[in-house]
């Protein structure tokens, strides 16, 4: 079912695994806002095929009317990228976050792999340590962004999981970077070891006229340091016009 929005509607995409509660601790800025989970994901159901970028894509732009605002992290970063070159009529701005332009398909197959033969709790851990600084995973009592993390991820299907890193490994959009013409931010994570400076900054360099920027945290800036997150989004709307 299509939900009818105002104009314009900011559309938060999530990582793998994660949910709308991610967002929680980040204040948002006035404006219309969905936050979008994908299949398999916050007890949605597991997509009757396997996703792709293609039909996560496909699945944003069918779900919302009128004009899209996008801003993802990581796996959400990939898929707003698809669905601006996949819907271009529908994206007004664009926000990606701690992500490239495409992904090793062997290392994600590896994860889907793991995941499947060892459980989230097999895998919990170094996923963590992906996603948050040292700092804030030893910190007591625990920081929150790292207390939701692992509770979202321990309530979530292995083979839910393993679909997201499967739907990654097919992420490479370099060829079509130049097609995107709304404004872009691309934002890095001066900390981030899943997704380096390097690789967010050659994603803003392939995107006409986007504006590219280091923020001081790790790969999942929004859980880890919501505040700062908040401060470059609505940074972002106000230069796109949007705020």
């Amino acid at each position: 079912m299509r939900v009818i929005l105002p104009r314009v509607t900011l559309v938060l995409l999530t990582p793998i695994g994660l949910d709308a509660g991610c967002w929680e601790q980040v204040p948002l800025p006035a404006v219309a806002t969905v936050k979008h989970t994908f299949p398999g994901f916050g007890g949605r159901p597991r997509a009757p095929q396997p996703p792709t970028m293609a039909s996560l894509a496909d699945e944003v732009a069918a779900s919302y009317e009128g004009p899209l605002a996008l801003a993802g992290v990581s796996l959400g970063g990939m898929v707003a990228q698809h669905v601006a070159v996949r819907h271009p009529q529908r994206v007004r701005s664009l926000l990606v976050a701690c992500t490239g332009a495409s992904a090793d398909p062997a290392t994600m197959e590896q994860r889907a792999a793991r995941v499947l033969a060892d459980g989230m709790p097999g895998v919990l851990e170094e996923t963590l340590t992906r996603w948050f600084t040292p700092a804030a995973i030893a910190s007591a009592p625990e920081h929150p962004g790292v207390a939701y993390a692992r509770r979202t991820l321990l309530a979530l299907e292995p083979a839910c999981f393993a679909d997201g890193w499967l739907a990654i490994a097919g992420h490479d959009i370099v060829a079509r970077l130049g097609e995107i013409a709304v404004p872009t931010s691309c934002l890095a994570g001066s900390a981030d070891t899943a997704s380096p400076v390097s690789r967010t900054q050659e994603l803003s360099e392939r995107v006409p006229g986007a504006r590219f920027a280091v923020l001081d945290g790790p790969h999942m800036m929004h859980l880890e340091r919501p505040v700062e997150f908040a401060a470059a989004l609505a940074e972002h709307l106000r230069w796109a016009g949007e705020l």
